[in-house]
């Protein structure tokens, strides 16, 4: 036990002696530069969450403006198929989301969070015929 004992005194002093560098090495990288502290990395983080959450929101907010368009060239132009038309159509309908309230908005932001469901099953849908037609094609290879 003696020849333990010198040996954690010499660490202690060493580290005693060295102060507030032995500290300080846990922050800084080898190049001299500090390393961030990990509640600015949580605040990135953060920020990352944030911005996927505006992102979302955005793309049903999207989606609800695509409903709106559809429901209003149906409703007031049914006949009407030509190409510039159908684009001076949307962008009136455009100009009456942007005078639409909330509660004018609901409806057409429930259906939207109805089809971004229905967007996404499809879209698994898809994937499992992808990989139905690959494995597929490899027992027919394999066959063969």
């Amino acid at each position: 036990m003696t020849g333990k004992e010198p040996r954690s005194a010499a660490k202690s002093d060493a580290i005693q002696s060295r102060g507030k560098k032995a500290m300080g090495k846990l922050a800084v990288k080898s190049n001299g530069t500090e390393k961030p502290k990990t509640n600015a990395v949580s605040d990135v983080t953060r920020g990352f969450a944030v911005m996927s959450v505006t992102e979302e929101i955005a793309r049903v907010e999207l989606l609800a403006l695509y409903s709106y368009q559809n429901a209003f060239w149906i409703k007031n132009f049914p006949g009407v198929c030509d190409r510039p038309s159908v684009d001076a159509i949307r962008k009136q309908a455009v100009e009456n989301w942007k005078c639409f309230n909330d509660s004018d908005k609901a409806p057409y932001i429930a259906r939207a969070h109805v089809n971004k469901i229905r967007i996404a099953k499809a879209n698994e849908f898809k994937k499992t015929l992808k990989l139905t037609r690959l494995m597929t094609n490899k027992l027919m290879n394999l066959k063969m």
